[in-house]
């Protein structure tokens, strides 16, 4: 990836939350089936939130900058 990409926001802020939410549940999951205890509840339960809070986030920043580029076409 160039500094292009990263100059346009392929690779944003709400993205690598995602990425990094999206890291954490893994290694829960890894360390459940590792460990042969069940998957804590609450620690997946926070990583799910802070997943859904960063895509509905990143979803409206993304409608945000369709609005804002159509309203600067005309």
């Amino acid at each position: 990836m160039t500094s292009k990409h990263l100059q346009r926001g392929a690779l944003n802020g709400g993205v690598i939350t995602l990425l990094i939410g999206a890291l954490a549940l893994g290694a829960l999951l890894l360390y459940s089936a590792a460990s042969g205890y069940e998957l804590p509840f609450w620690p997946a339960m926070a990583v799910i939130a802070v997943n859904l809070v960063a895509a509905g986030r990143l979803v409206w920043t993304v409608i945000q900058a369709k609005k804002q580029r159509e309203a600067g076409k005309r």
